[in-house]
C-alpha cells in the first residue's frame, strides 16, 4: 500500500514530482516551488490572453484561477511538514517611514511603490488583491519559498491603500489578512500629477 495519499490527475505527469516527500526532502521542495512560481506567471488569465498557459488550467474551464492553484497545491508534494497556518505581512524594512508618523494598523511609508514582505507555510500560494477582503482577489499571486518567505511590490494610489492576502497552504487550509498602507506622499503626488476632468 502506498504511503503517498496525494491524488494523481491524468495528464499532469510533467508537473508532478516522481519522488515521495520522504524520499529526498530537498528535491521536492525545489520542484514544488518552481512549479508554483510558473503557475503565478499564468495567474490570473483566460484562454486567448498572452499569459494563459493551458498546463495550469487544471479544471479545464478556459481560465487559470484560484481553483487551479488549489488543485495544483493538492497534487504537488508539500514543501514542509504540516505546521499551524499563519500569515504575517509587513512593509520591507527600507519602505517604513521614519520619524513621527501617524498610527496605522498596517504600514506607513513615503514610497509610492513599496514592497510588502511576508511569511507563511512554505510552499503556499498567496493570492492578492486591493480594496476589500474576500475570496475573489484579482491581483497577482506569489509563492512562499522553502523558508516560507514572499515579497510583493505594490503601487499606492490613495492616501490609505488596502492590500489583501489569501494564503492557501499545501494541506488545503487558508487564511486571510488585510494590510493597510498609509502613503504619506499622496498629497504631494496628487499636486504634481493633477487629474483632468
Amino acid at each position: 500500500m502506498s504511503t503517498n495519499r496525494r491524488r494523481r490527475r491524468p495528464g499532469l505527469e510533467g508537473l508532478e514530482s516522481r519522488q515521495t516527500p520522504s524520499a529526498t526532502p530537498a528535491a521536492p521542495a525545489v520542484d514544488t516551488v518552481a512549479i508554483l512560481e510558473a503557475f503565478t506567471q499564468a495567474y490570473p488569465s483566460r484562454i486567448g490572453e498572452p499569459k494563459y498557459n493551458p498546463v495550469f488550467d487544471l479544471n479545464h474551464n478556459g481560465q487559470v484561477g484560484q481553483d487551479d492553484g488549489r488543485i495544483l497545491l493538492h497534487i504537488l508534494p508539500p514543501v514542509s511538514p504540516r505546521i499551524p497556518l499563519q500569515l504575517r505581512v509587513s512593509l520591507a524594512p527600507g519602505d517604513f517611514a521614519r520619524g513621527p508618523v501617524p498610527q496605522n494598523s498596517g504600514g506607513v511609508t513615503h514610497n509610492r511603490q513599496p514592497t510588502i514582505v511576508g511569511h507563511t507555510t512554505p510552499g503556499s500560494l498567496i493570492f492578492t488583491g486591493t480594496g476589500r477582503t474576500d475570496l475573489r482577489l484579482k491581483g497577482p499571486a506569489v509563492v512562499a519559498d522553502a523558508q516560507g518567505n514572499f515579497a510583493l511590490a505594490v503601487t499606492n494610489v490613495d492616501g490609505i491603500n488596502q492590500f489583501d492576502f489569501l494564503a492557501v497552504d499545501p494541506y488545503g487550509r487558508q487564511t486571510l489578512r488585510a494590510y493597510p498602507i498609509y502613503w504619506l506622499g499622496y498629497a504631494a503626488y496628487q499636486a504634481a500629477h493633477p487629474t483632468r476632468k
